[in-house]
Parts: structure tokens; C-alpha cells; sequence
């Protein structure tokens, strides 16, 4: 026979036996319960790498890029976003992008900022078909100044709308015919103004001296139209913080008073002008606007649709308060394509050139990661053994930090090697499981690029072989090149082709079930082996005495 049973009445109890019995039902019963809860409760984390998988039909083929970053000394309405990778470019991303100002104290206010449509703006008046050389053959009628007759302007008149511009600046350009028609138009209002003037008080036209009669028109005029060159004045537009070309700015008593940032059309400026200056120019501005529309007019249609324009149309959305909010956070998610690229963030403003050398990009970062926002959370929560230390900071490396230029002429550049992870369980049953979370490790390096201190749109020239570019070298390790004119904010970010698999593993069923079965068997030879070798000693001592 394989088990040899003893019978019953062979066999002798001894307190020896009952201690032992009593201990390996203690110790078959604590190593049960033992076991049982690490099959149950208890899991291990095995790690594995793998290339990438390609997409399939299941799988996106873009990755979510998620992101909040405020812009301390950049406007809502000049931030802009751009994605470029291998595959192809993102221009101006605003589908899930909110911005929002930030005011001087970093408090960010509740409504929200857009430039969604600022390409519906019409950059110059078609209705004004003259050059601007025919326009000053005789004379210029937008009145320049300088660094003298700037403040003296401010302080001598009520009412200045200057035209802050630069050298070769495209919209600058477009724009010049216009404003000198709009200065046209002010200067024939404001002759007809200071002949009735002079009639109603009977002084003879001779009088005047040409100069005498300018100014006597200047001084009639219920708004001057001026313009500053910012190429030959830069200390004067860099006290007034003009960051792009053209700004056409209202000053009244000697103070800011906004920006106009609507349809450059004369009847739209002088609609504009209207209702800024209020009451004390409202009849005056009345007759510069009858005088405007027979300027730009050009047939019954037109003139309808002024008459309702001045009727119906606010000029507030036009309108830019000079008490603008410096600042914008941008918040929200991109889709970029799982290939290499890189994500800018700097100014822009269709129909204005950006004075690059007054644009400062320092920022705050508050959230920056890759992935969806629900796999990221339950890495940050979950508590997973044997990852690596610092796993969870480096989801989101950035989260926090604040990269301050110091200087103009300064952005951050931000180079990211990002690492895909993925964590599944092997429940027994399939139903039970958990489908596969992905997120994205960022080992993250930040260098400050130094721009030159001379770019200025449309005169920029980085070196003999490439020209209009832009120059800049790494503080850290003193690389030289040439890149196009912009002044940007840059996140590079480099797709590693591994991916890290956690997976969570339990106890398979057969593991429990031998393990069960070795605890009893192991139990009861242990301890057998302990009774035979006490009952050896025993007998020995008893054979001695």
C-alpha cells in the first residue's frame, strides 16, 4: 500500500503530540489566511519595454498635449500658438484654447479674451485708389512729429490721433495712403471751420501769415492726425510701449485715451473718433464726417451703407483702452501628431507688424504634460510599487516653474524627451479588467536664448549668407545659427520609440492552490521530523539513566 494507516489502538497520545498538534494547526491556519490574502489583495508590478505600437484603427494617431501657461507681459490679443512637427503645422490654434487677461497685480479676470476674427479687418480704404505720393503733392496733411513737437502737441491740443509706424513695414505701408486722406479730410474741416471763424469775427484773411493760418487750423481742428516714425524716435515709442506696427493711438488732454483696432477705412475712423471724443467735437466731428463720406464714397450703395454703419454700428469693438491688461493665460489642450515637433508661443497680430524688440515672453507655467488628463490623474494617485522615485513629477516636470527674462531680446527654450508608459492589470476575469492607462514621461531641459538687440521688422539681416533671420546663441553651450525673425517662446518635444509597460500581476489560481497544499505537507514533515528527533533524544536519555 502507498499510505500505511496505523490502527487506533497502537498508537499512544503524549503531551509531546498534543503541544505539536496544536502548533501546526496554528501555524497550517496563519499561513492559510496569509496566503489567501496575497491572492486576493496583493499584486507585483512587472516591467517590460517594447517599440511603439503603429496606429491602428483603435488608436488615435494625434497625442494630446495639455497646457496652462500664463504670459506675464503678453497681451490675449497678440498670444498666439503654433504647432509644427514633421508631418505637417498647426497656424493660430484656438479650437480648445482659452486665454485670459492677466491685470499688472497677476490676477487673471473672469471673461474670457479671443482674436479669433481679426483677419476680417479691413487693412487699408479701397475707396482711396491715390498713391501716397499723389496724396502729398500737395503737402502733408498727417501732420509728423518728433521728439520736440510730440510732448508740445500733447500738451497744446486737446485731441491728437497719432499713427506710430516703423521703415518698411508692409501694413504700415498700406495704411499710409488712407491716413493721409484722413488727415486730408480733417485739415479741408477745419479750413472751412477757420474761414467762418474769421468771417464771423470780420478779420481779414491777409491778415495770416501762412504759418499763422496752419496754426490757426490746427487749433480748429477737433482732432489732429499725426504720425511718429519709430524708426527715427525708438526712446519715444518705447516710453509710449508700442509693440507693433501701426498703432494708431487717441490721446486727449495730454493722456491715452485707447487704440484703434477696427476697419481701417476712413468713415470707420472718423465713426470711431465721434464717439471717443464725445461732446465737446461731436458737431465738429459731424461735419468732418459728411465731408468724409463724399470722399469715400462712390455710389448710392455705399452711401446707404454708411448712413447705417453711423447709425447702428458700436465703436466700442473697436476700441482698445489704453489701461490694456498686460498679461494672458492660455489654457487648454492641442492635438499633435505622434512624430517630433515643437509647439511656439509669441506674438502676433494680423495687420500689424511686432516691434520684436519690445516683446517679453516671460512666463509661468502652471500645467504642462502629455496625454489624457484622467490616465495622468490616476498615476498621480494611484499607489504603484516599484516605478521609479520622482515618476510622478516627471508626468509634469514643468508644473510650477517660472522662466523670467530678464532683458529684452530673451525667450526660454524648453527641449522635452518624452517617454510613453502604459499600466493594465491581469484581472482573472476579463470582464473585471481595467483597460490599458498611457502616459507620457518628460525628461525636461530649459536654455535661455539671447536674441540680437537690433531686430526690427523688415531692416533685420542675421549674416551675409542668410538674410531676414534671426541670430541667437545658447548660454549653455554657445551655439551659433541663424533661424527666422521671431522672438518665441519654444517647447520642443522628441517622441522616444519605447514604450515602458507596467503591468500589474496577481497571484494566478494554480500558484494559490499549490502554495495551499505546500503549507499543510510542509507543516506536518516539519514538525514530524521534530517529534521523531525529540523522540530520539528522549529515548537515549532514558537507555542512559
Amino acid at each position: 500500500m502507498l499510505y500505511h494507516r496505523v490502527p487506533s489502538d497502537l498508537t499512544e497520545s503524549s503531551f509531546r503530540g498534543r503541544v505539536l498538534s496544536i502548533l501546526a494547526a496554528v501555524s497550517i491556519g496563519t499561513l492559510f489566511i496569509l496566503e489567501t490574502r496575497a491572492y486576493f489583495f496583493s499584486t507585483r508590478l512587472e516591467t517590460d519595454l517594447s517599440l511603439n505600437r503603429s496606429t491602428t484603427d483603435d488608436e488615435e494617431p494625434h497625442i494630446r498635449l495639455n497646457l496652462d501657461i500664463t504670459m506675464m507681459d503678453l497681451p490675449c490679443e497678440h498670444a498666439t500658438i503654433d504647432v509644427y512637427s514633421a508631418i505637417g503645422f498647426q497656424k493660430n490654434i484656438t479650437g480648445h484654447i482659452r486665454k485670459y487677461p492677466i491685470d499688472s497685480d497677476g490676477v487673471r479676470q473672469r471673461y474670457e479674451a479671443r482674436n479669433w476674427h481679426q483677419d476680417d479687418i479691413e487693412l487699408w480704404d479701397p475707396a482711396i485708389v491715390e498713391t501716397i505720393e499723389d496724396l502729398h503733392n500737395d503737402g502733408e496733411d498727417a501732420i509728423s512729429l518728433d521728439a520736440t513737437s510730440f510732448p508740445y502737441a500733447l500738451e497744446h491740443f486737446s485731441s491728437i490721433f497719432v499713427k506710430f509706424y516703423t521703415d518698411k513695414c508692409e501694413n504700415c505701408e498700406d495704411l499710409a495712403p488712407t491716413w493721409e486722406a484722413l488727415g486730408e479730410v480733417v485739415t479741408d474741416t477745419s479750413m472751412q471751420f477757420a474761414d467762418e471763424h474769421m468771417k464771423e469775427n470780420d478779420i481779414d484773411p491777409n491778415h495770416y501769415s501762412d504759418d499763422a493760418y496752419e496754426t490757426l487750423v490746427n487749433q480748429m481742428a477737433p482732432v489732429l492726425v499725426t504720425k511718429l516714425n519709430c524708426s527715427l524716435h525708438p526712446s519715444i515709442c518705447k516710453e509710449q510701449d508700442i509693440r507693433v506696427y501701426p498703432t494708431m493711438r487717441l490721446f486727449v488732454n495730454g493722456e491715452a485715451k485707447g487704440d484703434y483696432n477696427g476697419h481701417r477705412t476712413i468713415m470707420e475712423l472718423v465713426h470711431w473718433l465721434g464717439h471717443i471724443i464725445g461732446k465737446p467735437g461731436e458737431l465738429k466731428m459731424k461735419r468732418v464726417a459728411d465731408l468724409a463720406s463724399k470722399r469715400s464714397v462712390r455710389n448710392d450703395e455705399e452711401k446707404e451703407w454708411n448712413d447705417a454703419l453711423t447709425k447702428y454700428r458700436s465703436p466700442w469693438g473697436s476700441w482698445q483702452p489704453s489701461t490694456r491688461y498686460p498679461g494672458c493665460q492660455l489654457t487648454g489642450h492641442v492635438m499633435v501628431d505622434k512624430a517630433p515637433g515643437e509647439l511656439y508661443l509669441y506674438a502676433e497680430s494680423y495687420g500689424h507688424d511686432i516691434a520684436a524688440h519690445m516683446t517679453n515672453l516671460s512666463h509661468i507655467v502652471h500645467h504642462f504634460s502629455f496625454g489624457e488628463l484622467e490616465s495622468i490623474q490616476y498615476a498621480d494617485e494611484q499607489q504603484l510599487p516599484g516605478v521609479p522615485s520622482g515618476f510622478r513629477k516627471s508626468l509634469h516636470p514643468m508644473d510650477g516653474n517660472v522662466y523670467v527674462t530678464e532683458q529684452l531680446h530673451q525667450a526660454y527654450h524648453h527641449y522635452l524627451r518624452v517617454i510613453a508608459m502604459e499600466f493594465s492589470d491581469s484581472h482573472l476575469f476579463k470582464s473585471l479588467r481595467e483597460k490599458a492607462r498611457r502616459v507620457y514621461r518628460i525628461l525636461q531641459n530649459s536654455q535661455l536664448s539671447i536674441y540680437r538687440q537690433n531686430i526690427v521688422p523688415g531692416k533685420t539681416k542675421c549674416c551675409i549668407i542668410m538674410q531676414a533671420k534671426r541670430l541667437f546663441h545658447f548660454r549653455d553651450h554657445s551655439h551659433l545659427f541663424c533661424h527666422r525673425q521671431l522672438i518665441e517662446v519654444k517647447f520642443s518635444y522628441d517622441l522616444s520609440p519605447i514604450t515602458v509597460s507596467y503591468l500589474e500581476v496577481s497571484q494566478s489560481w494554480y500558484d494559490y492552490l499549490t502554495g495551499v497544499l505546500a503549507i499543510v505537507g510542509g507543516v506536518f514533515t516539519i514538525l514530524g521530523m521534530m517529534d521523531t528527533g525529540l523522540s530520539s533524544v528522549s529515548k537515549k536519555k532514558s537507555y542512559y539513566y
